[in-house]
């Protein structure tokens, strides 16, 4: 049975659009295709059709997700990362690194009547235009909660028995990377959660099932586990350890998530001030769980506490207000869509999309033995 793993490749984040597609697939991945068209020319259909039909084949598939729009794929990958599909447009612009030997373009504006797009040019410029005002809108209101973010974070830090939480990052970092199989591929960084339209969300589950040792740890801002989660993400290539490094949307200068497949181990953070990642997750058997709050002098906050609620809430406040923007942006964006599913001839596009997929099974599956 085919496995299937969902992630997301950029992220709406406190830094603006930050991308992590380099690491989508390495840049000598066996074949890219790289999908050019405006929006609504069926990029993601084109997509999930593929992955879909590869998958119903028993070929593994990961979906890699658009952070600005919950039912649009930005990549998928197909095997052993020997196969990759992704959205070469803006925000995250891909151009063939090795044209022709890995990497080629389809350009999904070949089926379209652009005649009829010209036509309503006023209203996609106008409609385009909004969009990017909006996710500036958005992004300049997650850079002011970033400093909410850092205020919240003070208090705490100042609390913190630094000697504790050091010993406890390295005994926990060893048990979790202790008989890691030694690899010579770079890590991965990724994203497990994205800020949306439809608010903060998650498919940490398909991640992370039964059969994975979970790590948990949790605690207040800046109580340790940022330390911990960027002493292992450093340590991992010196110890020759392949792990998969997934970055928190909000501010992918920390992680909240690392996995070492080869190992099937996992550490995450549950303390849920951004990402619940504990309500996407079927089984909550931890292997090892570390609360970083038994390191805090709690007495040392105690005077503090209407400042310490005032900028969590202050945190809370803006990180919605920016997804509104983010909502807003894709309201525009279905608008601006519907210009060109009119000017689409899906029926010739499904006619190359059946028989490009055809293709790519047979170069994934083999010839018959």
């Amino acid at each position: 049975m085919a496995k299937i793993r969902h992630m997301y490749p950029g992220g709406n984040t406190c830094y603006g659009f930050y991308s992590f597609y380099d690491h989508i697939v390495p840049p000598d991945a066996p074949q890219k295709i790289i999908l050019k068209g405006g929006p609504g020319s069926g990029k993601s259909t084109f997509m999930k059709a593929i992955a879909s039909e590869l998958s119903q084949n028993g070929i593994d598939i990961e979906y890699h997700w658009c952070s600005s729009d919950n039912n649009s794929l930005d990549g998928m990958v197909a095997g052993d990362r020997q196969l990759c599909i992704l959205d070469g447009t803006a925000p995250h612009i891909v151009d063939p690194r090795y044209p022709g030997a890995v990497d080629w373009i389809v350009n999904l504006g070949d089926f379209w009547d652009a005649a009829r797009i010209i036509t309503h040019k006023k209203t996609v410029v106008d409609l385009s235009q909004e969009i990017a005002m909006c996710f500036n809108r958005a992004y300049n209101r997650l850079k002011e909660t970033q400093s909410a973010w850092w205020e919240w974070s003070s208090f705490h830090q100042s609390a913190v028995n630094t000697e504790a939480v050091n010993r406890n990052i390295l005994a926990l970092a060893e048990d979790f990377m202790q008989a890691a199989p030694k690899s010579v591929l770079p890590p991965r960084h990724l994203f497990a959660a994205a800020l949306t339209p439809e608010g903060i969300v998650s498919k940490v589950e398909t991640l992370l099932d039964s059969s994975w040792a979970i790590f948990a740890v949790k605690g207040s801002p800046a109580s340790g586990i940022e330390k911990l989660f960027n002493y292992i993400e450093k340590m991992l290539p010196l110890r020759n350890i392949f792990g998969e490094i997934y970055h928190c949307p909000f501010d992918p200068a920390h992680v909240d998530l690392i996995l070492l497949p080869d190992k099937k181990t996992a550490i995450l953070n549950i303390s849920a001030h951004i990402v619940d990642y504990e309500k996407y997750l079927t089984v909550r058997q931890y292997k090892r769980m570390l609360d970083f709050g038994q390191f805090m002098d709690t007495a040392a906050i105690s005077p503090y506490d209407q400042q310490v609620a005032a900028s969590a809430e202050r945190f809370q406040n803006g990180l919605q207000q920016a997804l509104t923007f983010i909502q807003t942006a894709k309201t525009l964006h279905d608008e601006l869509e519907t210009y060109y599913v009119s000017a689409m001839d899906f029926t010739r596009l499904e006619d190359f999309r059946a028989e490009l997929t055809g293709k790519l099974l047979e170069e994934l599956k083999g010839p018959p033995s």
